[in-house]
């Protein structure tokens, strides 16, 4: 016997009330499923490239310069190029015969790697493998003495920086551009043939001529030293 029509409907209605829930949640469910599994591989994924740089840098030694991998974390400040600032020299640190590092009191701290020469190296603490080239704390104690005892420091920055994003500049001690002193006194050699005069031709020829008057320096190039110190291309690099 059919049933009445009425009822048919009513039993479909019914059946419809009690499936739409349950699909609903059976969907959800698979959802929940989906994304489980998604962050599932995704920290396996993150897992195997931290495993992968942890292998290259066992096997390769890679890592940056400690100053590369602050200079990267940070955004070189805005200063004003080509034209000389007073510099307060209570307020500088001398790391070695020609690099500086100034406390402005109102920005960030700034390190200078003075044009025009490059001194003798030093052993720092961050490298406790390398040692000091003859000469080295000589040019340092130089560098104190007529940086920290200037009458007037005054730093002339270049429009660029170097690679480890410090500031490249010549200081003037007492109107004295200090590389011409550092190249007399052989406390370091000069670079202009190297690297070229900057945007600082007349300062650069200053420094040429004191090369000129001083003759050869009394110690190895410290661009060899640090080759021979760092043999390994894979190794850090010394800054220069």
């Amino acid at each position: 016997m059919s049933p009445h029509p009425l009822e048919k409907a009513s039993r479909t209605r019914a059946e419809w009330g009690c499936g739409s829930p349950r699909k609903a949640v059976t969907t959800w469910l698979d959802v929940l499923i989906m994304i489980r599994r998604l962050v599932r591989r995704t920290l396996i994924l993150l897992l195997l490239v931290v495993l992968a740089l942890g292998v290259l840098w066992t096997k390769t030694g890679l890592r940056l310069p400690r100053s590369a991998r602050w200079a990267t974390s940070r955004t070189v400040p805005t200063r004003p190029a080509g034209t000389k600032v007073l510099v307060d020299p209570a307020t500088v640190w001398v790391d070695d015969g020609d690099t500086i590092r100034i406390t402005w009191p109102d920005v960030p701290r700034e390190t200078v790697r003075i044009l025009g020469i490059d001194a003798p190296e030093i052993g720092h603490g961050s490298d406790p493998t390398a040692g000091d080239q003859p000469y080295g704390r000589e040019s340092l104690e130089f560098a104190r003495r007529h940086l920290l005892g200037a009458g007037r420091l005054e730093l002339l920055r270049a429009a660029h920086h170097d690679r480890f994003l410090r500031t490249l500049g010549y200081l003037f001690v007492d109107g004295v551009n200090y590389s011409t002193l550092a190249v007399e006194n052989h406390m370091a050699e000069c670079t202009i043939e190297r690297f070229g005069d900057s945007g600082f031709p007349r300062e650069a020829a200053e420094v040429r001529d004191a090369e000129r008057r001083a003759g050869p320096p009394p110690f190895e190039s410290p661009a060899r030293f640090r080759e021979r110190a760092t043999p390994d291309p894979r190794a850090p690099r010394i800054l220069r």
